[in-house]
């Protein structure tokens, strides 16, 4: 037997001597894909001009789109959205301008909760908030038409990655016919293992953004993120997050 082949033996029958360290992995992933963004905002800035910042906060509709199997039941239908906040700042490079239109790069941070409201029907009986928080940074390549009133409108879109910072689950249960309601909270853990954790703490996937900057700095935006990755940790289960957002900041235009 080869040594090559001894190695893997060794490995297969010696869990405890190889077991990934997933939650460095996952870190790995998020400060690569994080310098990869910074990366391209410092190329960016080569060209660009007119930066901006922009502050802003608001309300979230987030929901999960959720699959037992290959085959719908009752149970997915029993998942429903889940309201929260936003808050978060964006810095906007402009890559190209005339006289009433803009090309531009943005990227920043998003402090947010995503998750569900499970809420009872004829075969679940418990209502249960799940809220996953998040910290997301997305990256927008966004068109700009400038009226003559120098008021803007603006489109936007481009991938995201985010990373679950902390969640907690929030049960209330009661049988067909119980007066009584039992009810409990519990906080999320993050990780990879189907046995232990309830979550997978990294997520990413496309995100689109509409709004308007008035000539005075205030900024209202509408967005939606289409999550890519599945944040499930059991095999049979697919979890994968949908927001959307309505924002309102101020935008700081360095040089206009």
């Amino acid at each position: 037997m080869s040594f090559k082949n001894v190695f893997h033996k060794i490995l297969y029958l010696s869990p405890r001597i190889y077991k990934p360290n997933y939650k460095l992995i996952t870190m790995k992933k998020i400060v690569s894909l994080v310098i990869v963004v910074f990366f391209i905002l410092n190329v960016a800035k080569v060209m660009a001009q007119h930066p901006s910042f922009t502050f802003f906060g608001g309300a979230n509709m987030a929901t999960t789109d959720v699959k037992f199997g290959s085959t719908n039941t009752d149970i997915e239908d029993s998942f429903k959205p889940l309201y929260g906040m936003n808050i978060g700042a964006f810095y906007d490079h402009v890559l190209n301008k005339d006289k009433s239109q803009e090309i531009s790069v943005e990227s920043g941070l998003i402090f947010e909760n995503k998750g569900y409201h499970q809420k009872p029907n004829e075969t679940q009986f418990s209502d249960n908030k799940t809220t996953l928080y998040y910290v997301d940074v997305p990256l927008y390549l966004k068109y700009r038409y400038r009226f003559r009133s120098r008021n803007k409108f603006y489109v936007g879109a481009g991938p995201y990655v985010g990373v679950g910072l902390f969640g907690n689950y929030n049960y209330k249960f009661q049988y067909p016919g119980a007066a009584e309601t039992a009810s409990s909270s519990e906080s999320i853990k993050w990780g990879n293992d189907s046995m232990e954790d309830d979550y997978k703490r990294l997520d990413y996937g496309l995100s689109g953004k509409m709004g308007f900057l008035f000539l005075n700095g205030f900024n209202v935006c509408v967005s939606y993120d289409y999550g890519l990755a599945n944040i499930a940790v059991i095999e049979t289960e697919e979890a994968k997050n949908r927001i959307f957002r309505l924002s309102i900041g101020y935008t700081l235009m360095l040089d206009d």
